[in-house]
């Protein structure tokens, strides 16, 4: 039996083996967050080295149930492009976006950001990626309880320790950068259209990205408004030096937006190329879909709806 003064020696010593694992523990979760940040920066910081991209999809094949969506895709994107990725409604465009940006995990293939594998990475360091992209949702995906102001700092009240001055001269910068600093304290219930997807724009650049994705941007909008939102978005790309990744069906915007247009075709892409070359396409996936016409290889069980009307 142990004395009073024994147990209580016996009490301590384990509290202080308790504290000292803990902060083992801690200690050595912290070199691995840092040592993970600096790999994230090293590698980041030689983006723009010989024959690296932005973005890789190695022969990525994803199925939802039993329909497949890519099927062996490959894409790769160079710092500073502006690519456009075009193709049917429901041809899997969005689905890449989703990719890169890690809510989705492909059933097979590999997914690069700047040289580093991101496809099987754990929650918490595929957040630390995601700090370095910016989406631009199609719908805008503003939350209806937050003013504009309070919309665009989220992504800073989450992820970073900036005090509010500094976060409200960001949001301040970014809402000037979209023309909507005058629009701070609304609503997304008081916005156009054309006003939510700016504001939406704000929020992309709001940590600074080196990559921001677009699904659908000029989706819902008049002519008008779609071409002012494709020229912010060049005018963006160009004075923050991001690459862009725009998914879209629309061939005007399209053309206006890309520096690189992709072809997505049956969860392939089975043209990319610059905007002239791209229109003088002899792949006839790429004629059709360029004319619009209801001939040609694309969709044959469309063909029989449209017969049938």
């Amino acid at each position: 039996m142990l004395s009073g003064i024994d147990r209580e020696r016996w009490r301590r010593w384990g509290w202080h083996r308790h504290n000292f694992e803990r902060r083992h523990r801690h200690h050595h979760r912290d070199r691995r967050r840092y040592a993970l940040q600096h790999r994230l920066h090293n590698v980041f910081s030689h983006v723009n080295a010989a024959n690296s991209h932005m973005v890789e999809l190695r022969d990525v094949h994803m199925q939802f149930e039993e329909k497949t969506v890519l099927d062996g895709l490959s894409l790769k994107v160079q710092p500073k492009d502006r690519l456009v990725v075009m193709g049917q409604t429901g041809s899997g465009k969005s689905t890449i976006l989703r990719l890169i940006l890690g809510t989705l995990r492909p059933n097979s293939g590999s997914i690069f950001f700047k040289q580093f594998e991101i496809t099987r990475l754990r929650r918490r360091k595929l957040q630390q990626v995601r700090q370095h992209i910016g989406m631009v949702y199609q719908y805008s995906a503003l939350l209806s309880s937050r003013n504009v102001r309070d919309n665009v700092a989220l992504p800073l009240e989450e992820v970073t320790d900036k005090s509010r001055q500094e976060i409200d001269e960001i949001v301040d910068q970014k809402l000037e950068l979209v023309g909507m600093q005058d629009a701070k304290e609304l609503l997304p219930s008081e916005l156009s259209g054309g006003m939510r997807k700016r504001v939406s724009l704000a929020r992309a650049l709001v940590l600074e990205p080196q990559l921001v994705l677009l699904d659908e941007p000029s989706a819902g909008l008049d002519p008008v408004i779609a071409s002012v939102i494709d020229e912010l978005i060049i005018s963006l790309s160009e004075k923050s030096r991001v690459t862009s990744i725009t998914v879209t069906h629309e061939m005007g915007s399209a053309f206006h937006i890309g520096t690189r247009m992709a072809m997505l075709y049956q969860g392939k892409i089975i043209e990319d190329a610059e905007p002239e070359q791209f229109k003088k396409s002899t792949n006839p996936v790429v004629a059709q879909f360029l004319s619009g016409s209801t001939e040609g290889p694309i969709l044959k069980d469309s063909q029989d709806a449209i017969a049938k009307k």
